[in-house]
């Protein structure tokens, strides 16, 4: 396929991946910074994010296969951004 490629696809929908290669998720750029400024503020906390985020997506019924491997990729794509 002469598409752009996946990072590019995705940042033209304003979304980061949380690896520059073979992204298994990507995250709101607007979520990134919002995290990013919330950050500047209080320790950062990867973790409570990844955690707070998969509780929001379960109680709106959206199913995550994470189980708890969401903060690596968070934190990969913080990281990045």
């Amino acid at each position: 396929c002469d598409c752009a490629p996946a990072i590019e696809q995705l940042l033209g929908q304003g979304y980061f991946p949380c690896a520059p290669r073979g992204p298994s998720v990507a995250f709101s750029t607007e979520v990134l910074d919002f995290i990013s400024i919330h950050s500047l503020h209080v320790a950062p906390n990867t973790t409570a994010w990844a955690e707070t985020l998969e509780t929001f997506w379960r109680r709106r019924g959206q199913v995550s296969n994470y189980n708890g491997r969401l903060r690596k990729r968070l934190g990969s794509a913080i990281s990045w951004y």
